[in-house]
């Protein structure tokens, strides 16, 4: 399987590639780092875009360059693409197992703002999509994942469980109950899904009276990795909804934002390993 990680030689850039290539370690999975030629949607004139695609293309190199020292022994490789950068980045890697990007936003943000890139990709990846901040690793333990009623974690949690294993962390499973007692065993049943993708994994449950988003901004400044889901919709598209737009525009540490129904295969294929 690929990794792809979005390199614009940006210090975010770096984090995401650094974070992505720790991962292939483990997964034995290949990189491919994706350079986009940003068109501005079209609207560059055809002597600056050759322009553009030639500085870009130097950038790619340099940071494949970067990456292969960086990744020794694995596989590394490059590719250029034009468009618009997320929209690009989705599509290049709508067979891989996970798609990377960095980003400098870091803390909390008052309110709301639109145009996030990373908040772009999360909305139209068919993969999981890791929004990684430049920010310490030091003091961090943990794989953290949001529970929800019905089905739209369940691919979530599996992939938490999974990146637990890979990182030797415990699994948080975080209840948002909005103060009510959990009568509905949601913590139990993820638990149950957790415990199947590897038995021997550390797991706690937890249950919080603070709203969804809260809670897992919250997580993020100290877990390793915190984990949420995105529902997709049979057509059309689905926005992240408030909560996981709360949290990537407050993000602390790494988060995975892992489409439901994109997972089960990989859990597959790594129990088979």
């Amino acid at each position: 399987m690929t990794i792809v990680v979005g390199a614009d030689g940006s210090v975010a850039s770096r984090a995401a590639l650094t974070w992505a290539i720790d991962r292939a370690r483990t997964m034995r999975d290949d990189v491919a780092l994706i350079t986009v030629v940003d068109d501005g949607w079209g609207s560059i004139g055809e002597s600056a875009l050759a322009e553009l695609t030639q500085t870009t293309e130097e950038r790619a190199e340099r940071e494949l360059g970067f990456a292969r020292k960086l990744a020794a022994g694995l596989d590394v490789r490059g590719a250029i693409a034009t468009g618009s950068p997320m929209l690009a980045l989705a599509e290049a890697g709508r067979d891989a197992d996970l798609i990377a990007v960095g980003t400098h936003k870091v803390g909390y943000f008052h309110g709301h703002a639109l145009g996030s890139r990373s908040l772009q990709l999360a909305a139209v990846s068919a993969v999981p999509s890791a929004i990684v901040p430049v920010t310490s690793w030091r003091g961090r333990s943990g794989v953290a994942v949001g529970v929800a009623d019905g089905v739209d974690s369940d691919d979530a949690v599996r992939f938490a469980a999974q990146e637990a294993r890979r990182l030797r962390e415990p699994l948080v499973l975080l209840r948002a109950a909005g103060g009510e007692p959990d009568a509905s065993n949601v913590g139990d049943r993820a638990a149950s899904l957790a415990a199947a993708v590897h038995p021997g994994i550390q797991i706690e449950v937890r249950s919080t009276a603070d709203p969804a988003s809260g809670a897992l901004i919250g997580v993020s400044r100290r877990a390793v990795l915190t984990v949420t889901g995105r529902r997709v919709p049979s057509r059309g598209f689905l926005p992240l909804g408030r909560t996981n737009t709360d949290l990537l525009m407050n993000l602390a540490g790494p988060v995975v934002v892992v489409p439901h129904t994109s997972v089960e295969a990989m859990v597959v294929g790594w129990t088979a390993a």
